[in-house]
This record gives structure tokens, C-alpha cells and sequence, in this order.
């Protein structure tokens, strides 16, 4: 007799290994008769597995994220992150035991979305929802007879940092309609009973790395596919039960930490940040000078340019305190500072 795994050896999971491996090998609620979980082993075993909290390690997911992004820069492409707005099911028509399967990152062992779904949510939005040219659909996203690939890669979508996990309930109320077992076909009324199934989604607020990467000549194409895709995760959603509102995401815009430590310090001197700049230059000068992290001093001091610039104080200041401030500046960034 063929025995499962879990009664070979103790099954035991931290968060921070794989978790798809234990999620999809390790379940050990089947009834006597081997003939399935009934519906309280599918529950205990989801209740288990979200139980376990956030799943992932943080160093592996940290290095391969800061990895791919280091590969999209080089390439030309462009790295998005996005934060789910609300449940987010990856996977549901796989295999498992539960009846309703999940898709986990071989490597990571934590939800993801595969790149081939993101390249085919976000050609049905350009052809269907915002009526696209079929020449440049072709273009962008392949012919469907394979003959081409289209001018855009789509990675694979992965978290940023470990993963929370949560217990979702579909409702079906037409179960004989339905079911494929069913001598007879029976229409749907409203005297059948509703069956609860459990099943796993990520809870809302967890943020994923997704990523393009032009082909050839497909700079341009980039950045067209990098505005639906935006439109196409607000407005329609991925993976799978997105008719019912699951899959949303929000865009998240990449972080500045110079301009969030300058409007910090701003908002200690009752200031914007341009009027700082060009009211207090010795104040913000003395502050920034104060700044030990080489990094984000280099940030603020990008930033402070940027704003010196755009009120034209950068190549001609005014006033004995900006001058005095701007020299300095780029005193430190001729010896390499910045």
C-alpha cells in the first residue's frame, strides 16, 4: 500500500521555507476511506496553513527581488510594485486535495502570479476594454499562431517581503446543476442546499514585484504596456474569481527617500520644502551636512538640486546665503559625493 508522506515522516514547516511544498504534499486531513478531506478537513487544513502567519523567507525573497530588479534596470525594462487591494487567488484550478489549488514559486515556495497570465490579462485589456489596434496588439503581444512573441517580456510576479495568507468561502447554491457526477441534469432551484468551500487566497495589503523587459526594439511598446497594466490590475484584476472583485491591485509609487526627509524636516520648520530651500538655504545646508548614511545623503542632496534647479537658484542663486549654500553643494559632489 502506498503510503502519504506525512505518515513516512513527521511533517514539520517553518515560515520561512517552502511553503507550496508543505501546502501541497504535506496534508493530512483525508478521511478513513481515502476518498477525500470532507468538508471539515478542507477547512482545518486552510485554518492550519494560515495559522503558520507570513510565509517566506525575508533574506531569499530580498535577494531575488533586488536581483530582478537589478537585471530589469540593465536591460532597459521597468519594475513595478503593486499592493492587493483586496483577496488575491493565484492557481485555483490546479490540483489538491482541498479541491481548489494555488500556485507557489518553485524556489520561493510563496504565491505568485505567473508571467504568461499577466501578458494575457493585460492583452485582453488592450484589445477588449480600451480597443487597441490589432496591428499593435500583434506587435506587443505575439500573433496567436505563435509565429511571433510580441516586443515585451512579462516576468513572473513575486512578493517584496514575506506573505499573509487568509481562508476565503465560495457559496454555491445550484450544487446538482452543476456537478458532473449527476445522473440526471437538474435545473437550478432555489430548494438546493448551499455548499460552503473553503479555499486559500493572499489577504489584502501584500505587495508584489512585477516586471517587464523590451525585446529588441521595444523601449517604447515598455512603457505603453506599463500604463495598462496599471489600468488593467485597478480596473479588472488577475488571477482567478476577478468577476466578484478579487485580484485588485493598487500601484505603488516608487519611494524617494530624499524628498521624504526633506519634507520631514520641512514640516519641523512649518515650511514646504521649496520655501525652505529658498528662504532657510544655511538651515537646510547645516541639516543635510548633519546626515551620516552616505546613501541617503546623496538622496537628499539629488533632491536639493533637483529643487534649486527648477526655481533657477542652481546656476544662478541669489542672495549671499544660496550661494554660499549651492557651493557647497556641488563642493561635495565634485569629490565624489554624489
Amino acid at each position: 500500500m502506498v503510503r502519504p508522506l506525512y505518515k513516512c515522516s513527521t511533517p514539520t514547516i517553518q515560515p520561512k521555507g517552502n511553503f507550496g511544498l508543505f501546502y501541497d504534499k504535506f496534508c493530512d486531513k483525508w478521511n478513513e476511506d481515502w476518498k477525500g478531506l470532507g468538508d471539515n478537513g478542507k477547512r482545518e487544513w486552510i485554518e492550519e496553513v494560515v495559522l503558520k502567519g507570513e510565509i517566506g523567507d525575508p533574506d531569499l525573497i530580498k535577494e531575488i527581488a533586488e536581483r530582478r530588479s537589478a537585471l530589469i534596470s540593465t536591460v532597459g525594462g521597468m519594475t513595478l510594485v503593486f499592493r492587493t487591494k483586496g483577496p488575491f487567488v493565484t492557481g485555483l484550478g490546479r490540483s489538491h486535495p482541498v479541491e481548489n489549488g494555488f500556485a507557489w514559486h518553485n524556489t520561493l515556495g510563496v504565491p505568485y502570479l505567473p508571467g504568461s497570465s499577466i501578458k494575457g490579462m493585460v492583452r485582453s485589456w488592450a484589445a477588449n476594454w480600451i480597443d487597441v489596434d490589432g496591428k499593435e496588439i500583434i506587435r506587443i503581444f505575439g500573433s496567436d499562431d505563435s509565429a511571433s512573441v510580441g516586443s515585451v517580456v512579462f516576468l513572473d510576479a513575486i512578493p517584496n517581503q514575506p506573505v499573509r495568507l487568509k481562508m476565503e468561502i465560495m457559496t454555491p447554491h445550484y450544487g446538482p446543476y452543476y456537478s458532473e457526477f449527476s445522473k440526471e441534469l437538474e435545473p437550478p432551484a432555489d430548494w438546493h442546499s448551499p455548499i460552503p468551500i473553503p479555499f486559500l487566497a493572499v489577504d489584502a495589503g501584500q505587495e508584489f514585484l512585477f516586471g517587464l523587459i523590451p525585446r529588441c526594439d521595444g523601449g517604447k511598446d515598455c512603457r505603453k504596456v506599463d500604463a495598462w497594466l496599471k489600468e488593467a490590475l485597478h480596473s479588472i484584476g488577475a488571477g482567478a474569481k476577478t468577476a466578484v472583485g478579487y485580484g485588485r491591485f493598487a500601484y505603488l509609487e516608487p519611494s524617494n527617500p530624499g524628498r521624504e526627509w526633506l519634507e520631514s524636516f520641512a514640516k519641523t520648520e512649518g515650511k514646504s520644502v521649496e520655501d525652505l530651500a529658498k528662504d532657510s538655504p544655511n538651515v537646510l545646508l547645516e541639516k543635510w551636512d548633519t546626515i551620516e548614511k552616505q546613501d541617503l545623503k546623496a538622496a537628499v542632496h539629488q533632491e536639493i538640486r533637483s529643487i534649486y534647479q527648477k526655481i533657477g537658484y542652481w546656476g544662478n542663486p541669489l542672495g549671499g546665503s544660496a550661494k554660499k549654500a549651492i557651493r557647497q553643494y556641488k563642493s561635495w559632489q565634485e569629490v565624489g559625493g554624489s
